[in-house]
């Protein structure tokens, strides 16, 4: 099948746009990417003038255009890529009659564009129930789940060196950017041996206890792999980043399971859906639950790594980014 895949090139590092789109291909498929942000224009620039945003955007539509009468092909799957403007997608779904297919991962601060979207596509994918039971119900019943998941091509368990084992080692280790929800949450842990990895740990302020537990910026994949294959527990917490987050599983808690880490991540209906806690990770919905887990499982290494190593078995059996291009096929197929 030929595939347009709409993706953006937006980071120096791997993300899932790019798990995925290796996943088609291993599939099978013929790939054409697309990067919806390509404008030549930077939007640093375009945000401060209309004209020049207009003149950007017209560019990518005409480029994108181009690029489906080509290829013309049998599937446009895209990740968003909401700057492709509508009449441009109904103009070419007419003329070259593809399959089309959206998978929108930010949900829900895009909802209202999610609901202008989803009925310009045959299949419309979201990656948490909560977005999933709202589209529904606004009636778009093109609407599916698709979760997140690992690429244990690039997450995985790795060896490490003496230096590396001494360079990232600690007893807890969180990865994730900063936010002042997350800060709050991690100040009231901070008596713990915990390394912090991430945008923004820097900028935090002086005074914060967490101060002397913040490692570093940003982490590339194979760096934070091995910061995890150091550590004994790997904090997860989805909850505290953000307002406009709802119940759907990060991609964070696929990639710690896929490194057969054990995984302390915060409660949410989506991650009981798949996994069980106790079982494969352990789910927590309190800093005071969180504090007692901390103490029996450094306790407790032994059970711990059972528990990591039930959850990394699971992972490689239903959440690899291989999985997700099954299940959207097997919806697209009927």
């Amino acid at each position: 099948m030929k595939i347009v895949y709409v993706r953006s090139y937006f980071s120096s590092f791997l993300t899932l746009y790019d798990y995925l789109e290796d996943a088609f291909r291993r599939a099978g498929h013929e790939v054409f990417p697309f990067d919806f942000r390509s404008y030549g224009i930077p939007y640093r620039i375009r945000k401060y003038n209309k004209f020049l945003d207009n003149v950007g955007i017209y560019k990518i539509n005409r480029e994108f255009s181009r690029l489906v009468e080509n290829v013309k092909p049998d599937m446009l799957f895209m990740l968003h890529g909401f700057t492709i403007h509508e009449n441009v997608l109904k103009d070419l779904k007419e003329r070259f009659k593809f399959t089309s297919v959206n998978w929108l991962c930010d949900y829900p601060k895009e909802y209202e564009l999610a609901c202008r979207y989803a009925p310009l596509f045959d299949h419309f994918f979201v990656s948490g129930t909560d977005a999933f039971k709202r589209l529904r119900l606004a009636g778009h019943k093109n609407v599916n789940l698709l979760m997140f998941a690992c690429e244990p091509g690039y997450h995985k368990p790795v060896e490490l060196s003496p230096e590396e084992r001494e360079k990232y080692a600690s007893d807890i280790c969180f990865i994730g950017s900063m936010y002042p929800g997350r800060l709050r949450m991690l100040e009231k842990i901070s008596d713990f041996d915990i390394s912090i990895w991430g945008p923004r740990w820097n900028d935090i302020p002086h005074d914060s206890p967490l101060r002397p537990l913040v490692r570093g910026g940003s982490l590339d994949m194979e760096e934070w792999v091995k910061a995890y294959a150091a550590t004994k527990i790997v904090l997860n917490n989805i909850s505290s980043f953000a307002p406009y987050v709802d119940n759907m599983v990060n991609t964070r808690t696929f990639e710690i399971l896929a490194c057969r880490k054990f995984q302390l991540v915060d409660t949410r209906d989506d991650v009981l859906m798949h996994f069980t806690s106790g079982s494969e990770l352990v789910c927590y919905s309190s800093i005071e639950e969180l504090r007692h887990l901390f103490v029996y499982y450094l306790d407790h290494t032994d059970e711990a790594m059972n528990i990591a190593d039930k959850g990394y078995r699971k992972a490689l059996q239903f959440h690899t980014y291989d999985h997700r291009v099954k299940e959207v096929m097997d919806v697209v197929k009927g």
